[in-house]
């Protein structure tokens, strides 16, 4: 007998390196393509699950997680559902104020705002105690910017009781030339003075004489107009600068006549002579203001009187007969 030979297996050729990296691919994707079906029907049965659970949450539970200002208790079993409850209450959101309260909290600040700017306004500019037209510096500068409304006064002061009436004065009182002292003024002089319009124009005319002062800062406290009209133009107690560097006649009280005398002024030409109605009206006032201050008759002096060679006024003025006028 001839002896078995066994076959021979045959031998399967091994695949090459680019057939291999090929199947790899192949199966890589393969993989990835379940692993995405897997993931897919993964969400599926979560999300079937969260809508199942929210179905059974209870109102009573959403109330109380509002309650708790949107932070629902955790459990182990309950609490996404309760987080995903709370998040389908809508927030409450606090009430705007009404229009109307808006006006109001502006109006009360627009009124505090005039309250605080009317009293320094107040304080500073029309202070209790210091009249209007009146507040002046030591430099002769006034404050304010406007002269007092004229009006007619006539005042009636008692002296040793007696009763002193005034002449009819018009109340023109300037806001240059003079300051208020802060000390009581003793008054025992008077100072006449005249003057007229030398701008164009009526030389009589008041205001343009005013004009003329104020463009060198000087004032009387007195103006005697063609017509006898008297004007108060600064207040007895202010120190108005009419006088310059006078002195009195007997070389006393050298460039201070201003502290201690009133000034008094006619308006006529130095071709001229105070006519008769300025000579009663200007013996009216001069009359009244010796009696209210206790002035003696040698101290009612002229301009020229007091600055010698630098003053020649009053004008062509006739003292004999003005004397006559007053009492001695």
């Amino acid at each position: 007998m001839e002896p078995v030979v066994p076959p021979q297996k045959k031998e399967t050729p091994l695949p090459s390196e680019k057939e291999i990296v090929e199947k790899k691919e192949f199966l890589k994707r393969e993989e990835i393509v379940t692993m995405r079906k897997d993931v897919a029907r993964l969400r599926e049965l979560e999300v079937q699950e969260e809508r199942e659970k929210i179905a059974t949450i209870k109102p009573s539970e959403e109330i109380k997680s509002v309650e708790l200002g949107g932070k629902a208790e955790k459990d182990e079993k309950g609490g996404r559902e309760k987080e995903i409850a709370i998040s389908l209450i809508p927030k409450i959101l606090p009430k705007k104020p009404p229009s109307f309260q808006k006006i109001l909290v502006r109006a009360g600040a627009i009124l505090i705002i005039f309250l605080i700017g009317g009293f320094f306004c107040w304080y500073f500019a029309i202070k209790p105690g210091q009249p209007e037209g009146k507040i002046v510096t030591p430099g002769g500068e006034s404050t304010t910017t406007a002269t007092t409304t004229a009006t007619t006064t006539a005042e009636t002061p008692e002296i040793s009781g007696t009763e002193l009436l005034a002449p009819p004065i018009t109340e023109r009182i300037l806001s240059w030339g003079y300051y208020l002292p802060t000390a009581t003024r003793t008054i025992d002089t008077i100072i006449i003075h005249s003057a007229y319009n030398t701008l164009e124009g009526d030389p009589y005319d008041v205001e343009k004489v005013i004009q003329t002062h104020q463009a060198y800062k000087v004032a009387v406290h007195f103006l005697v107009d063609r017509e006898g009209a008297i004007y108060r133009l600064v207040p007895d107690e202010a120190v108005a600068y009419h006088a310059g560097t006078g002195e009195m006649p007997d070389g006393s009280r050298k460039n201070i006549i201003n502290v201690f005398s009133i000034g008094i002024e006619l308006v006529y030409t130095k071709t001229e002579s105070p006519n008769e109605a300025q000579y009663q009206s200007l013996a009216q006032i001069v009359e009244y203001l010796k009696q209210k201050y206790n002035i003696a008759s040698e101290n009612i002096l002229a301009a020229y009187q007091i600055s010698p060679g630098r003053k020649d006024d009053p004008w062509n003025f006739d003292w004999e007969y003005f004397n006559s006028l007053i009492v001695p």
